[in-house]
Order: C-alpha cells, then sequence, then structure tokens
C-alpha cells in the first residue's frame, strides 16, 4: 500500500499524533492486536521522527500521508479514526481503545461483518 486511500473498502484506519518518541500509544495498540485484527483496523502512530504501524513496510508516500492528515487535525485532535469508506469517523484527544472499538461495533458495516461471522 502506498497512499492512505489505498485501504479503502478494506481496513479502518487509526491514525494517532504521539505526543513524544517513547509513544505508550504504540504498546496500546499492538497489545490489542486480536481486536484490531478482528475489526480490520490498520494503525499509524507518528512519533515526530518516524510513523510506526501495525504494517510490514511503509512508502515514504504513505507516512507522508499519514503526516499530512494529522498535521490537518487541529492541536486537541490527536487521534483520528477513519471508516472503510474513507470517511473520518472521529476525532479524539487521546487513543482511548474501548471507545474506538465501541464506535465501530456500532457501524452498519461491522454490524453486518459481525452477523456474517
Amino acid at each position: 500500500m502506498n497512499r492512505l486511500s489505498d485501504y479503502q473498502w478494506k481496513n479502518r484506519l487509526i491514525l494517532v499524533q504521539a505526543a513524544d518518541e517513547n509513544a505508550s500509544e504504540i504498546e496500546t495498540l499492538r497489545s490489542a492486536w486480536a481486536e484490531v485484527d478482528d475489526r480490520d483496523i490498520v494503525w499509524f502512530v507518528n512519533t515526530g521522527s518516524d510513523v510506526v504501524s501495525n504494517q510490514k513496510a511503509l512508502s515514504s508516500r504513505l507516512e507522508s500521508d499519514v503526516k499530512a492528515l494529522l498535521e490537518e487535525s487541529r492541536s486537541d485532535e490527536r487521534v483520528l479514526l477513519i471508516g472503510k469508506d474513507g470517511g473520518i469517523k472521529s476525532r479524539e484527544s487521546s487513543l482511548d481503545l474501548h471507545t474506538i472499538f465501541r464506535r465501530i461495533d456500532a457501524m452498519p458495516m461491522r454490524i453486518r461483518e459481525m452477523r456474517a461471522n
């Protein structure tokens, strides 16, 4: 995947602007791998010097897309949830996975996915 738009209709995205290099958000996201995987989530954390993700390798274009979208957000909007349709579903000041998972699980597309499984 070379652009954020390449994930449309395949994955939900969580973009996080970390406060510093020792981003606790990375460990939080990594520790919830089963729930993240079940919801088809791809996440990106911008630490300032690097973009960390649950994807193997990131193209420079993809990193640039992530940083640009986070820079466009207000300073108190550090976490973005993007739906499979490519629309921004929530803007939060901090990473709260329980809230994000509840929001995703209430989405019509996710409800259909859960019924199909």
